[in-house]
């Protein structure tokens, strides 16, 4: 084992010491695990950050809908906020200085080995991808049965799920063709679709009813559980740049905050203009209590026909870009646990025109495939479920690794105070997953079912790993800290 890494206990994460080679001029520690990230060519620039952040949280104000229809105006805009302080900022700041601090492809997959090891990484690459698979699998659903509203076509059960399939290998493609062509795809779709959704707002801005802004639901028909889910769904995700930090632009601790801080400011401010207008112009032909999700399009033909049409075309190419972005952070997650050992090998394997991991495009595809078949009304709240428990899972890696490797160069650092938003963070997971757990019996089985598919698999890795450091054999962790050791080298 080399001197600089060592395993602490059973299968533990590996912790940097403070050796003669891992010192830098300024005494804190260079592990090798992080000397790698310079040699990588990056392709991901700020706008590029800005845009896989928005299309993977976001995408548009499409399905936040019900954060209105739930609580009310007031509520809905104070909860937004509220969320997106002291939830959203959180996860923001603690994705930039993990992923300066450890910039590789996996992300959050690398954070939670190098803090609890190989069975905790297991789980939450798991997680995400249970959780990243249906949320992508929703948007080739979404995207043709809007398609075939708004051309009245008719078409068999078959007929609609061979075109979801087509929909989703369609957009499936941009992934495994280059690295650089999904960022610049998101872009554009981000431009295209936010024209006609500040259309809207300047439209509506001249036909305003403020007094609605102030109602709210009454007492007790405020259901708290189903609140916190939605304003989750619509502000959660942004750890998904992790997922491509080995090429992102350097200097990535300036590079990362600020693509998250201003896609943080831009989802925000559309989901409140947007809810803040639509209830305002829509009080009597749309009242907010009748809300749900795809009623905005409705709601702008009221202003105008041609408005209509064009949210929902906006619609459409947000879940596109929605789609992509879920695609592109899976695939990249997949190769990036794959390399450290934590997922199958085959994940890893990449094409030699450009380097992008085909067999988890072609894994992930293929789940998704079988996904767009199904109903998602039942499915989707274990969606959340595991999403929260992974975000827990890394809140607890970023307090255990700043506290077991306080000399593990971060070019980002969370300012001190900023840390206090971890505790209301936790609330949020906590309220969401006892909603999710608890909603009814069936979703409970399903969470606890599909919770613990994941732990066979992470108890044969941990017990892998744990026979190899017996025996005295380097670890695929070990094994890929040298290889990129080699390829900073050259």
């Amino acid at each position: 084992m080399d001197a600089d890494v060592a395993l602490s206990g059973q299968g533990a994460a590996p912790l940097l010491l403070k050796t003669a080679d891992s010192l830098n001029s300024n005494g804190s520690s260079q592990g090798r695990r992080h000397n790698h990230s310079h040699n990588h060519k990056g392709h991901i620039g700020v706008v590029s950050v800005i845009a896989i952040s928005f299309f993977n949280v976001s995408g548009g104000p499409w399905g936040s809908e019900d954060i209105f229809s739930t609580a009310g105006p007031l509520f809905g805009a104070l909860g937004l906020l509220l969320v997106a302080v002291f939830f959203s900022l959180p996860q923001c700041l603690l994705t930039a200085e993990l992923s300066c601090a450890y910039p590789s492809n996996g992300g959050y997959a690398i954070w939670v080995r190098e803090a609890f090891g190989e069975f905790w990484g297991v789980q939450e690459c798991y997680w995400k991808l249970v959780s990243g698979v249906i949320d992508a699998a929703v948007y080739p659903v979404l995207i043709c049965d809007t398609v075939l509203q708004m051309t009245e076509y008719e078409a068999g059960s078959a007929e609609v799920w061979l075109w979801r399939v087509f929909t989703a290998l369609l957009l499936s493609i941009p992934t495994v063709s280059s690295a650089a062509v999904v960022p610049a795809m998101l872009v554009a779709f981000a431009a295209t679709s936010t024209v006609p959704v500040a259309a809207f707002i300047a439209l509506g801005a001249s036909r305003l009813h403020p007094k609605v802004w102030t109602q709210g639901t009454k007492g007790a028909s405020l259901q708290v559980g189903k609140f916190a889910n939605v304003l989750f769904w619509n502000l959660e995700g942004w750890d998904c740049i992790s997922t491509c930090a080995a090429m992102i632009d350097q200097p990535r601790e300036r590079t990362i905050p600020r693509g998250l801080m201003v896609a943080l400011a831009a989802v925000t401010l559309q989901y409140l203009l947007v809810l803040l207008v639509a209830a305002a112009i829509s009080e009597h032909s749309a009242p907010w209590q009748d809300w749900n999700d795809g009623s905005l399009p409705s709601i702008g033909s009221s202003l105008a026909p041609w408005m209509g049409v064009l949210l929902l075309i906006a619609s459409v190419v947000g879940n596109a870009g929605q789609y992509l972005s879920e695609f592109f952070e899976n695939s990249y997650m997949l190769q990036g646990a794959a390399d450290i050992g934590i997922a199958p090998d085959a994940f890893s394997w990449r094409t030699r025109w450009s380097d992008t991991p085909y067999m988890a495009v072609a894994f992930q595809f293929c789940l998704i495939a079988l996904l767009v078949v199904m109903d998602f009304v039942d499915i989707l709240v274990f969606d959340n479920a595991f999403s929260a428990m992974s975000v827990l899972l890394e809140i607890a890696a970023f307090v255990r690794l700043r506290s077991r490797q306080p000399e593990h160069a971060r070019p980002y650092r969370v300012p001190t105070p900023a840390l206090l938003l971890l505790g209301p963070a936790l609330v949020v997971l906590l309220v969401v997953l006892y909603h999710c757990f608890t909603s009814s019996w069936y979703s409970t089985v399903i969470c606890l079912v599909a919770f613990a598919l994941g732990v066979p698999y992470g108890s044969w890795v941990s017990w892998r790993a744990r026979r190899e450091e017996e025996g005295g054999q380097k670890s695929a962790f070990d094994k890929w800290l040298e290889m990129e050791d080699e390829s900073s080298e050259e």
